[in-house]
């Protein structure tokens, strides 16, 4: 029948191969990008590849059907590099039973592979729905998201989106954001055999390191705020008798609705003023930026999508609550209600890499049922 042919898992496994077998480091994405805007055009789509910076472009596919909502459906295809332990060649797919294996499979080439199934399926059945489908395949999520933001700033307009990331077992309603503060230290050089003719800046920048947990973080009843200092720098790389001038924190501030890159600047600036340090501070915000997310529960998508997640696993949703991507952009910055929802697999930015066969085909299942119940489908019916 309609639904099962279109959610194969056996040909969302050959393309999700297909999708492997292309290295695609940020910044190295062409090959598979072309690979994607390829496939949809051999089934019957007109994609456009659209660039986002050189040599790096995302893949865009709009289905319009008559008036009514638009379904925004995302993925990216870039991964993070191979680390050492890999037990096969990370690019050279391979197949173990339910599992299938490579770099990129279930971060996030399924996801990618199952929207493109559930894009080609619904626009072959435009009798069972109203609205607008846009497919999105992106570059850039592991590292600053310029192909999400690049979506954004096109004007994307969008009433619900799924972000095809793995979630199989919580699908995901919201996620803490991202502050990254670089806190520049200047003090006064002086030789370190007189240190009192200078002011030391390595000193200073511990003063304030050792502080920063005294600062309260915001509250939530499903997200944690977090801080770590990720790195602290002073003086010269060679050994030198100089009282070091400057130095350099790097804070990695993980925030929760109601807090914002300005209140995170203005909380480090206010320690600053309490320390009273004879050295200079400069806080600054630097990229990449995510704001928070949360979709409310009651949201129609959501309701959809609590449906069709149970038809397919046999139980309401646990919702999950998650990390950072792009999901965060189309949310917190786009104000689109968003659902992070894919594949389940395992072993993400570790040697094998794996993604569980079965669930791409039943990723497909429930997007194209959350499809049909959120596009106004015509009669209430569910296609077998």
């Amino acid at each position: 029948m309609w639904l099962q042919a279109a959610s194969d898992a056996e040909e969302g496994a050959a393309l999700t191969a297909r999708l492997v077998s292309h290295r695609s480091y940020p910044g190295d994405e062409a090959a598979v990008q072309d690979e994607i805007a390829r496939w949809l055009r051999i089934a019957g789509l007109t994609p456009t590849l659209e660039r986002v910076a050189p040599g790096r472009s995302k893949v865009l596919a709009r289905i319009e059907n008559g008036p009514g909502p638009t379904l925004l459906l995302n993925g990216h295809v870039d991964t993070v590099l191979a680390v050492d332990g890999w037990s096969s060649e990370p690019w050279q797919p391979r197949r173990d039973g339910d599992r299938l294996y490579g770099l990129g499979a279930c971060d996030m080439k399924a996801g990618v592979a199952a929207a493109m199934l559930a894009t080609r399926a619904l626009a072959s059945r435009r009798d069972l729905w109203r609205g607008t489908v846009l497919f999105a395949s992106v570059v850039d999520e592991e590292a600053y998201s310029l192909g999400a933001r690049a979506i954004i700033a096109s004007g994307l307009r969008a009433d619900g989106c799924i972000v095809t990331e793995s979630s199989w077992e919580r699908p995901c309603l919201g996620s803490v954001g991202k502050v990254l503060c670089g806190v520049d230290v200047v003090g006064k050089a002086a030789h370190a055999s007189w240190p009192g003719a200078g002011i030391n800046a390595a000193v200073e920048a511990s003063h304030f390191v050792a502080r920063l947990d005294d600062l309260p973080m915001g509250m939530h009843r499903r997200l944690t705020a977090t801080r770590c200092v990720l790195s602290v720098h002073s003086g010269s790389d060679q050994y030198v008798i100089t009282v070091p001038e400057r130095a350099r924190i790097l804070i990695n501030r993980m925030i929760v609705p109601g807090e914002t890159a300005a209140s995170v600047r203005a909380e480090l600036e206010g320690l600053v003023t309490e320390l009273g340090s004879a050295a200079r501070f400069e806080v600054a915000v630097e990229p990449p930026y995510y704001p928070p997310w949360e979709t409310p529960v009651d949201h129609p998508l959501v309701d959809v999508f609590a449906d069709a997640y149970a038809r397919e696993v046999g139980q309401t949703p646990v919702w999950g609550y998650t990390g950072f991507g792009d999901a965060n952009l189309f949310s917190g910055e786009a104000g689109i209600p968003t659902i992070q929802f894919g594949p389940h697999g395992g072993a993400f930015h570790q040697a094998d890499e794996w993604v569980d066969v079965p669930s791409i085909g039943g990723t497909v299942r429930v997007l194209l049922q959350t499809a049909l119940g959120f596009l106004q489908e015509g009669d209430g019916a569910h296609p077998a």
